[in-house]
């Protein structure tokens, strides 16, 4: 009997201790609770802003130099359509500056598209005027927009921000910076090794996923491993998709600012 009674003060004591100290580490101000918090910040803040800043900046830079020419061919595929296949001469300079002109099908031969920081342009020869484009239009008629294929840098335009990390994988998150960009939000997929991205997915102001990406055959362009082949899958279009092949990129020294003036583009 006196071992029972024994027994059970001690299993008293024990729950008592443990009692105040689970008190000790929830009462604010408190060393332990000081402790379990900044362990609890540890794991929420996993990857910093600047880490996500640099991861963005490189998937950037890995896909055009700072001054290039290239050309490259764009096929868009459609359930029970033709495929549509156009041949392109482009020169870019900067992060906000590109022209793209029109070399395949003859019928469309001269025609231009000029982004110039926020504008964008298209001229044709038989209109005298440039005509404004919006950045979220369909880039002629392809599964892409027109901010896809003439901005070169997502930087200046989303917030990025680390969302997973998979093996050699980061999950980049784009959040757009203001309201005239064409995606509300991205989702980014990138190679820690190369920072080159791999895959990718859009979405619109409703929050639903509208477009993927992949980014395939890598190879050296510009002196520099590159994605050569891009797919864009419409998400929204059952069997509609475009693919964009980089056939030449080419480094150049300086790119002349005439290029990017819309009153010269029928010269």
């Amino acid at each position: 009997m006196k071992k029972t009674v024994l027994l059970c003060c001690f299993w008293f004591v024990i729950n008592m201790a443990s009692a105040e100290e689970m008190k000790l580490k929830e009462e604010p101000g408190t060393p332990q609770a000081t402790a379990a918090a900044q362990a609890g910040t540890v794991q929420k803040v996993k990857y910093s802003r600047a880490l996500a800043q640099e991861l963005l900046a490189a998937s950037d830079d890995s896909m055009y130099p700072e001054y290039f020419k290239s050309t490259f061919t764009m096929v868009t595929h459609r359930k029970n359509k033709k495929d549509l296949t156009y041949s392109y001469l482009m020169y870019g300079k900067g992060s906000n500056q590109a022209l793209m002109e029109i070399t395949e099908p003859a019928r469309e031969k001269g025609k231009k598209i000029l982004l110039n920081k926020d504008n964008l342009w298209m001229y044709i020869p038989s209109v005298s005027r440039p005509i404004r484009l919006s950045r979220k239009q369909s880039f002629m008629g392809s599964a892409f927009s027109n901010e896809d294929l003439m901005n070169s840098t997502m930087a200046d335009d989303y917030d990025p921000e680390i969302l997973d990390k998979k093996g050699d994988l980061y999950l980049l998150g784009l959040k757009a910076k203001r309201r005239d960009v064409a995606y509300a939000r991205i989702e980014m997929w990138i190679y820690e090794k190369t920072k080159i991205p791999t895959e990718a997915t859009y979405y619109g102001l409703s929050g639903k996923a509208i477009k993927k990406m992949e980014f395939t055959e890598v190879k050296e362009l510009a002196d520099k491993l590159r994605p050569s082949k891009m797919l864009m899958i419409d998400l929204l279009e059952e069997g509609a998709s475009t693919e964009v092949l980089m056939d030449t990129l080419v480094a150049l020294k300086s790119v002349p600012d005439y290029m990017f003036d819309q009153t010269q583009l029928g010269r």
